[in-house]
Protein backbone atom coordinates (compact mmCIF):
# COMPACT_ATOMS: atom_id res chain seq x y z
CA UNK A 1 0.00 0.00 0.00
CA UNK A 2 1.55 3.61 -0.77
CA UNK A 3 2.48 5.61 2.01
CA UNK A 4 0.11 8.32 1.23
CA UNK A 5 -2.90 5.30 1.53
CA UNK A 6 -1.56 4.74 4.62
CA UNK A 7 -1.60 7.83 6.12
CA UNK A 8 -5.09 8.50 5.17
CA UNK A 9 -6.09 5.47 6.88
CA UNK A 10 -3.92 5.98 10.08
CA UNK A 11 -5.63 9.71 10.08
CA UNK A 12 -8.96 8.24 10.38
CA UNK A 13 -7.44 5.84 13.20
CA UNK A 14 -6.21 8.55 15.13
CA UNK A 15 -9.39 10.66 14.54
CA UNK A 16 -11.87 8.20 16.72
CA UNK A 17 -9.11 7.45 18.81
CA UNK A 18 -8.35 11.63 19.73
CA UNK A 19 -4.79 11.54 19.31
CA UNK A 20 -4.32 14.52 18.45
CA UNK A 21 -0.71 14.48 18.33
CA UNK A 22 -0.91 11.39 16.16
CA UNK A 23 -3.67 13.58 14.03
CA UNK A 24 -1.27 16.50 13.35
CA UNK A 25 1.23 14.91 13.12
CA UNK A 26 -0.27 12.41 10.18
CA UNK A 27 -2.02 15.95 8.51
CA UNK A 28 1.32 17.71 7.73
CA UNK A 29 2.93 14.59 5.94
CA UNK A 30 0.08 13.88 4.06
CA UNK A 31 0.44 18.02 3.21
CA UNK A 32 3.87 17.45 2.42
CA UNK A 33 3.08 14.91 0.23
CA UNK A 34 0.31 16.37 -1.29
CA UNK A 35 2.92 19.37 -2.28
CA UNK A 36 5.48 17.58 -3.44
CA UNK A 37 2.44 15.60 -5.96
CA UNK A 38 1.87 19.17 -7.39
CA UNK A 39 5.19 20.06 -7.48
CA UNK A 40 5.61 16.91 -9.65
CA UNK A 41 3.34 17.57 -11.61
CA UNK A 42 4.25 21.52 -12.14
CA UNK A 43 7.73 20.03 -13.37
CA UNK A 44 5.87 18.09 -15.73
CA UNK A 45 3.92 21.16 -16.95
CA UNK A 46 7.24 22.99 -17.41
CA UNK A 47 8.87 20.58 -18.85
CA UNK A 48 5.86 19.97 -21.76
CA UNK A 49 6.35 24.04 -22.61
CA UNK A 50 4.56 25.47 -19.96
CA UNK A 51 1.96 27.85 -21.10
CA UNK A 52 2.96 28.57 -24.50
CA UNK A 53 3.19 24.44 -25.51
CA UNK A 54 0.56 22.80 -27.58
CA UNK A 55 -2.29 21.02 -26.45
CA UNK A 56 -1.07 17.63 -27.22
CA UNK A 57 1.49 18.32 -25.09
CA UNK A 58 -0.28 19.02 -22.30
CA UNK A 59 -2.98 16.62 -22.74
CA UNK A 60 -0.42 14.08 -22.11
CA UNK A 61 0.91 15.51 -18.45
CA UNK A 62 -1.22 13.16 -15.95
CA UNK A 63 -2.73 15.72 -13.32
CA UNK A 64 -2.97 12.80 -11.48
CA UNK A 65 0.25 11.11 -11.24
CA UNK A 66 0.94 9.86 -8.08
CA UNK A 67 4.41 9.72 -6.28
CA UNK A 68 6.94 7.03 -6.38
CA UNK A 69 7.23 5.33 -2.81
CA UNK A 70 10.70 6.54 -3.35
CA UNK A 71 9.65 9.86 -3.80
CA UNK A 72 7.34 9.56 -0.84
CA UNK A 73 10.26 7.76 1.24
CA UNK A 74 12.23 10.91 0.57
CA UNK A 75 9.62 13.61 1.55
CA UNK A 76 9.01 12.02 4.61
CA UNK A 77 12.83 11.56 5.28
CA UNK A 78 12.95 15.81 4.95
CA UNK A 79 10.37 15.85 7.47
CA UNK A 80 11.64 13.66 9.72
CA UNK A 81 14.97 15.69 9.44
CA UNK A 82 12.99 18.75 9.67
CA UNK A 83 11.81 17.85 13.04
CA UNK A 84 15.00 16.81 14.53
CA UNK A 85 16.85 19.96 13.71
CA UNK A 86 14.00 21.67 15.16
CA UNK A 87 13.95 19.58 18.14
CA UNK A 88 17.69 20.51 18.26
CA UNK A 89 17.36 23.99 18.57
CA UNK A 90 14.99 23.55 20.87
CA UNK A 91 16.70 22.04 22.96
CA UNK A 92 19.43 24.33 22.58
CA UNK A 93 16.90 27.25 23.63
CA UNK A 94 16.24 25.35 26.46
CA UNK A 95 12.30 24.50 25.52
CA UNK A 96 12.37 20.83 25.91
CA UNK A 97 8.71 20.71 26.25
CA UNK A 98 8.65 22.23 22.36
CA UNK A 99 11.92 19.75 21.62
CA UNK A 100 9.72 16.06 22.97
CA UNK A 101 6.90 17.14 20.85
CA UNK A 102 9.26 17.59 17.49
CA UNK A 103 10.91 14.34 18.81
CA UNK A 104 7.62 12.79 19.23
CA UNK A 105 6.15 13.80 15.29
CA UNK A 106 9.82 12.58 14.18
CA UNK A 107 8.81 9.00 15.61
CA UNK A 108 5.60 9.06 14.35
CA UNK A 109 6.96 9.90 11.11
CA UNK A 110 9.61 7.61 11.02
CA UNK A 111 7.70 4.86 11.54
CA UNK A 112 6.21 5.04 7.92
CA UNK A 113 10.02 4.78 6.33
CA UNK A 114 11.94 2.05 6.11
CA UNK A 115 14.07 0.30 8.61
CA UNK A 116 16.88 2.33 9.20
CA UNK A 117 20.52 0.14 9.44
CA UNK A 118 22.23 0.50 12.85
CA UNK A 119 25.49 1.66 14.13
CA UNK A 120 26.29 -2.31 14.10
CA UNK A 121 25.06 -2.71 10.69
CA UNK A 122 26.43 0.60 9.34
CA UNK A 123 30.48 0.16 9.61
CA UNK A 124 30.95 -2.55 7.73
CA UNK A 125 29.46 -1.00 4.41
CA UNK A 126 31.19 2.26 5.20
CA UNK A 127 34.49 0.20 5.76
CA UNK A 128 33.99 -1.56 2.47
CA UNK A 129 32.92 1.39 0.99
CA UNK A 130 36.09 3.30 1.97
CA UNK A 131 38.43 -0.03 0.99
CA UNK A 132 36.87 0.09 -2.58
CA UNK A 133 37.32 3.81 -3.09
CA UNK A 134 40.72 3.34 -1.44
CA UNK A 135 40.69 6.10 0.58
CA UNK A 136 43.70 6.31 2.96
CA UNK A 137 42.89 9.68 5.11
CA UNK A 138 40.62 12.11 6.15
CA UNK A 139 42.00 13.81 2.99
CA UNK A 140 39.75 11.63 1.04
CA UNK A 141 36.70 12.73 2.48
CA UNK A 142 35.36 14.63 -0.43
CA UNK A 143 35.64 11.45 -2.26
CA UNK A 144 33.82 9.54 0.09
CA UNK A 145 31.10 10.97 1.11
CA UNK A 146 29.01 11.22 -3.01
CA UNK A 147 29.42 7.43 -3.08
CA UNK A 148 28.43 6.73 0.49
CA UNK A 149 25.32 8.81 0.29
CA UNK A 150 24.07 7.47 -2.90
CA UNK A 151 25.00 4.05 -1.95
CA UNK A 152 23.11 4.52 1.35
CA UNK A 153 20.35 6.76 0.69
CA UNK A 154 16.88 6.32 2.68
CA UNK A 155 19.18 3.29 4.61
CA UNK A 156 21.20 5.71 7.08
CA UNK A 157 20.81 9.01 8.46
CA UNK A 158 23.47 11.72 6.68
CA UNK A 159 24.88 12.57 9.88
CA UNK A 160 25.37 9.46 10.87
CA UNK A 161 27.26 7.80 7.72
CA UNK A 162 29.50 11.16 7.55
CA UNK A 163 30.15 10.76 10.96
CA UNK A 164 31.52 7.23 10.94
CA UNK A 165 33.19 8.21 7.53
CA UNK A 166 35.35 10.80 9.29
CA UNK A 167 35.98 8.18 12.34
CA UNK A 168 37.06 5.59 10.18
CA UNK A 169 39.00 7.69 7.81
CA UNK A 170 40.58 9.50 11.05
CA UNK A 171 41.32 6.08 11.98
CA UNK A 172 42.51 4.47 8.88
CA UNK A 173 46.46 6.96 9.15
Amino acid sequence: MAILQQLQNDLKAALKSGDRLRVETIRMAIDALKKAQMAQVKAAFDAAGGESADAAALAEIDRHATLTEAAEHEVLTKEVKRRREAAELYRKGGRTDLAEKEEAEAAILQAYLPQQLSEEELRPLVKAIIDEIGAAGPADMGRVMPVLMQRLKGRADGRLISQMARDLLSHAL
